[in-house]
């Protein structure tokens, strides 16, 4: 009987030890996920299905979306270790690494085609403006030393015009269908809205024969100095969702419409884009983002592409 109750003391002894021998790398997965913050903008689709169909889950991820409705507050997360990976744009990304912030683009995210625009200078219906010529001296609201300037001075070419600063995309908009300003650039939704309330197409991305609008997927430094494996994880699932959303892009229409805030309107008519899979960011669309901040004195010493572009 005595040597009965030792062994089952030694059993449940043996049991509380293996209990505890979780390693720290699975501790951390269970406890603390992936932090991924997004915008409501259509190239986080893919995330979105990677998180409700499984397909994170499937690759052993633990990821959590965590929305903004500003670019200025996700980035802040992302620098204040709150978010360890996220989506941007290459001016972002130099910007944050200017400042001293270790971000790393990971892949491309999304880019214009030839037959569906991300960004469009769209002009006021009583602007009398049909083509980039006639902004000639006109005024056009952007979001200065953003994304949004670099594309306006990519469309606009050598078209002297002026600048008005309306950092809000929804404001800028409205001034446009309030005819209170000439002309804006405005990021897809709002721009194919903007033209069904009656706005002018001036000049899409989508109308040049070059790729000039890309967004990219980026991770912190030290996450991926930490997680290199989880990176290259997260790349993979996020292709899976690519691969399901190029196949059937009508089966995500009311996910799309529901994440990206697609106005009801244009909802069921609205172009879904093609998405990209993972893939390296070019240097010579680097390069050329660079050159424009370094012009622009946004950035103020070279930023070599091998310290900001992560290699897999």
């Amino acid at each position: 009987m005595r040597k009965d109750i030792i062994l089952v003391l030694m059993a449940l002894f043996v049991i509380a030890c293996c209990s505890g021998c979780t390693t720290p790398a699975a501790v951390e997965n269970e406890e603390r996920p992936l932090k991924l913050g997004v915008m409501p903008d259509e190239a986080t689709l893919p995330y979105y299905v990677a998180d409700e169909e499984g397909i994170f889950a499937n690759h052993g991820l633990n990821v959590e979306i965590v929305p903004f409705m500003s670019a200025m507050e996700r980035d802040a997360a992302l620098t204040a270790g709150e978010l360890d990976a996220g989506e941007n744009d290459p001016v972002g990304v130099l910007l944050l690494r200017n400042a001293g912030y270790d971000v790393k683009i990971v892949s491309l995210e999304l880019q214009e085609t030839g037959d569906k625009m991300r960004f469009a200078i769209i002009a006021g219906s009583q602007s009398n403006i049909s083509s980039v010529a006639d902004l000639e001296g006109r005024e056009i609201a952007i979001s200065s030393n953003t994304i949004i300037e670099y594309i306006t001075d990519t469309l606009r070419g050598d078209v002297q015009l002026q600048k008005l600063e309306v950092k809000k995309v929804p404001i800028r908009m409205q001034m446009l269908l309030d005819n209170e300003i000439d002309a804006a650039t405005l990021p897809e939704p709002l721009a194919s809205y903007a033209l069904f309330q009656g706005a002018n197409l001036v000049i899409s991305d989508a109308m040049l024969n070059r790729t000039i609008s890309q967004t990219v997927i980026v991770f912190s430094g030290d996450y991926i100095e930490k997680h290199p494996d989880s990176v290259d994880t997260f790349l993979d699932a996020y292709s899976e969702a690519v691969s399901r959303i190029n196949a059937n892009p009508e089966n995500y229409r009311l996910l799309l419409v529901e994440k990206t805030r697609i106005p009801e309107e244009i909802a069921a008519e609205y172009k879904i884009a093609t998405y990209l899979p993972p893939q390296q960011y070019p240097k010579d669309k680097y390069d050329k983002v660079l050159q424009w901040m370094q012009n622009k004195d946004l950035v103020q010493h070279e930023i070599a592409y091998e310290d900001v572009v992560f290699v897999r």
